[in-house]
């Protein structure tokens, strides 16, 4: 394919993509003022412990939904036969046979925490020896199965960028969880509110996404053609999810056994704010940059060169100046909407963000699936995910928390030399691109220079 047939499919992706970005930051912009919402009224009616317990049972559940992780939806994605009734059956058992495993694992694990609770005691102060944590993890077992029964439409539309009906969903689905979450600790003042809220918009969005979608239900069926290509497919993402996981949350399961469970608790406050910029890059990368890539990508690789960077030049501006702003202004963000007990979560913030600038390269390992060489994205997730192992533990026995919260940062930027090599190998190494992002942060640390004297000027 040759530049100039580049150019005559660019145009029409780019007005498709336009329309999907409009969608998705509009929907994350009100996802995230839900979520601040949400936080913003749970942390005055829950003890910070809690956020911690809940912080441990869902990160040890996103571990096992990661390790069993096939790549279903990115099959659909991606395969030319993705919209064929045969293939989309296939991939819908392979979906729920996965959901029916996971929730037997769900449970295996809830009985081991038990045991290993009785037996061999985990360290008193932390979130893993709360006598709560191994029902609640089990109770986890049931979104396993519900996440099993979600219907392919769902992978269908990301296909076609619909990410209007996409949308839709995510928010209706988030607003039953905050809704559900917020009535229940009015009531009882208990983390389980924060259990109910997750299971509840687990159930909103299977049952959305059987009845939100247009077109017909498809069937389930195993053909052998298709259950081929998706495990062959699957094997890479299955690996990739697997080290990813260790890369992108092996913390929180280094820091729960390690942190003191109120520190712990407001570690994930801290999180959670960065999870604002973090969900809206995930969300973007899932919905639209991976389908279009991919799209550009069966156009030839001059058109995906073209969308990749392009794609990558807005991503480096925005989480530079991100990063920037919030590397000067955590500390005041915190200040402003918690209350004293979670004063911790402010330098934590300003540290965590600089681990904003990381995830630029996440751009570029949708290209790396979308030209079916996921075999670099594992490469660069076992860098990070060895980095965590090392550093973390390093961190906090020279520097206590600070010292463990900054071997989290520095962990992040272990996979950019793999990045550099890929994209130098696959001549899409532009210098001239590569000065956006920092030049976005110094200008987001301008910024946030000023806004932090106007703020000393106003409120001090």
């Amino acid at each position: 394919m040759v530049v100039s047939d580049a150019l005559d499919v660019a145009p029409s992706l780019q007005r498709r993509m336009l329309r999907a970005a409009a969608w998705l930051v509009g929907s994350n912009v009100a996802s995230q003022g839900l979520r601040l919402l949400s936080s913003l009224v749970l942390t005055r009616l829950l003890l910070p412990e809690s956020f911690g317990l809940m912080a441990a049972v869902q990160t040890l559940y996103f571990a096992l939904v990661m390790f069993s992780d096939l790549g279903v939806w990115q099959s659909v994605v991606t395969h030319p036969q993705g919209e064929q009734p045969k293939f989309l059956g296939t991939a819908f058992s392979v979906q729920f046979a996965r959901g029916l495993l996971l929730a037997a694992i769900v449970a295996l694990i809830a009985l081991g925490l038990k045991l290993c609770a009785l037996y061999a005691p985990f360290r008193a102060d932390t979130v893993y020896a709360d006598a709560r944590l191994p029902a609640m993890v089990l109770v986890f077992a049931l979104s396993a199965l519900l996440q099993g029964a979600e219907s392919m439409h769902i992978a269908t539309a990301q296909r076609a960028l619909q990410t209007r009906l996409i949308t839709r969903l995510e928010l209706l689905t988030q607003l039953t969880g905050m809704v559900v979450t917020i009535a229940c600790a009015l009531w009882t003042h208990s983390v389980w509110s924060l259990l109910l809220g997750t299971v509840s918009a687990t159930l909103a969005r299977t049952v959305l996404s059987h009845t939100l979608f247009d077109g017909p239900a498809y069937k389930p069926c195993w053909d052998h053609a298709s259950l081929r290509d998706i495990v062959g497919f699957g094997k890479w993402i299955f690996l990739s999810s697997l080290i990813g996981f260790a890369a992108a949350n092996g913390e929180k399961l280094i820091l729960g056994g390690t942190l003191a469970a109120a520190d712990f608790g407001v570690f994930s406050i801290a999180s959670l704010l960065v999870a604002a910029i973090v969900g809206l890059v995930g969300n973007l990368n899932a919905h639209l940059v991976f389908p279009s890539l991919s799209e550009a990508q069966r156009s030839g690789d001059a058109a995906a060169h073209q969308v990749y960077t392009r794609v990558q030049q807005i991503a480096d501006a925005i989480l530079g100046g991100i990063a920037g702003l919030s590397l000067v202004l955590g500390a005041w963000v915190v200040r402003i909407l918690y209350d004293p007990r979670y004063e911790q979560a402010g330098w934590m913030l300003q540290l965590l963000a600089l681990g904003l600038v990381a995830m630029r390269y996440q751009v570029l390992e949708q290209m790396m699936f979308a030209r079916n060489q996921p075999g670099w994205v594992s490469l660069s997730n076992s860098l990070r995910a060895l980095s965590l192992v090392l550093l973390v533990p390093l961190g906090y026995a020279l520097g206590g928390v600070q010292g463990a919260v900054l071997a989290v940062v520095a962990s992040q930027f272990a996979g950019w030399p793999v990045a550099l090599v890929f994209k130098t190998r696959q001549g899409l190494m532009s210098w001239q691109s590569e000065a956006v992002w920092p030049l976005a942060l110094l200008a987001g640390i301008a910024l946030g220079g000023l806004m932090h004297l106007l703020l000393s000027l106003l409120l001090h």
